[in-house]
């Protein structure tokens, strides 16, 4: 009986593993989506010049031109990231992020009136929606 129940725990601790496991997934355009478990949970560029969306990155979508982003951000901010973003209502807001993939432009942080706004500005298609990832 004894034995059983260490197989058990090791086949939970591994579960949990493999649960927290870092992920990355590519978007297209030099960008991917990081998660290293936990609220570190980015966007990234390969590109020097690429743009970034900072932690915690809650859900995305993209397609071959853009990139959208809902993010409640990491405070304070980790210092891995190029640029210092200014998170005017606090750490507990939801921000929307829009990546122009092809300019390497990011747009962000944003109210949700702005990203509404800008994704009709650049003509963003309605199948880009945000879900859980």
């Amino acid at each position: 009986m004894k034995v059983y129940r260490n197989y058990l725990l090791f086949g939970h601790v591994l579960i949990l593993l493999c649960c927290t496991a870092d992920y990355t997934k590519n978007l297209g355009g030099g960008y991917f989506f990081r998660s290293e478990g936990g609220d570190i949970k980015d966007i990234l560029s390969t590109a020097s010049h690429g743009g970034e969306i900072p932690s915690t990155v809650i859900s995305f979508d993209y397609d071959g031109d853009f990139i959208i982003a809902k993010q409640r951000p990491k405070l304070p901010q980790d210092i891995l990231y190029e640029k210092v973003y200014n998170y005017e209502l606090g750490a507990d807001t939801t921000y929307f992020w829009l990546i122009v993939k092809k300019s390497h432009l990011v747009l962000g942080p944003l109210s949700k009136e702005e990203f509404i706004e800008l994704k009709e500005k650049w003509d963003v298609p309605e199948n880009l929606r945000f879900k859980d990832n």
